[in-house]
């Protein structure tokens, strides 16, 4: 199974619709991890199951998401309850609470992934505003390939080019 994770495009449509366009027929779920800042029953974000992030307000985005398909039990959140710009020990309680085998975050602008207590932990960066190591590559966003023995995780800037560079790879814990 491939997932596109998305997260803070801040009223961004444009890139959201390219990224459609151009992978979403190449993944068999596409998640955005909040602060689109536009209206969920609307094109793009109508294509994602998404979270509410700390800009979304007034949006009608649940907090949070469990979304479960074939194997993948995938927590999504935005992160910012989860005080995720000081520690993701609460994330992963969290996830682990869920029984999630994925955790989606965002709201650092910082991409990120690690495997920890077999949870696959991904934050796409941010598409429009990132922050962090890897902000003169531009926007981020991931796609996840969850396979029964292993994830594998690539991360793709707003031109929509794999960043091999950033190719990172998980044997699963049993």
């Amino acid at each position: 199974m491939k997932i596109l994770v998305v997260s803070d495009n801040h009223r961004e449509a444009k890139i959201l619709t390219d990224i459609i366009q151009q992978v979403g027929d190449k993944v068999d779920l596409m998640i955005h991890c909040g602060d689109s800042e536009l209206m969920p029953d609307e094109k793009p974000m109508d294509s994602f199951k998404a979270v509410k992030g700390n800009n979304d307000y007034r949006l009608p985005y649940p907090p949070e998401l469990t979304v479960n398909q074939g194997q993948e039990h995938i927590y999504v959140t935005h992160g910012h309850m989860q005080r995720v710009n000081f520690s993701l020990t609460p994330l992963m309680l969290t996830g682990e609470e869920k029984g999630a085998s994925i955790i989606c975050y965002g709201h650092t602008h910082q991409l990120g992934v690690a495997y920890d207590h077999k949870m696959l932990i991904v934050n796409p960066g941010s598409i429009s505003f990132p922050r962090g190591e890897y902000a003169g590559i531009g926007g981020t966003f991931a796609i996840i390939e969850a396979r029964p023995t292993r994830f594998i995780v690539d991360f793709y800037n707003r031109q929509i080019e794999l960043l091999s560079q950033l190719h990172r790879e998980f044997n699963r814990q049993k």
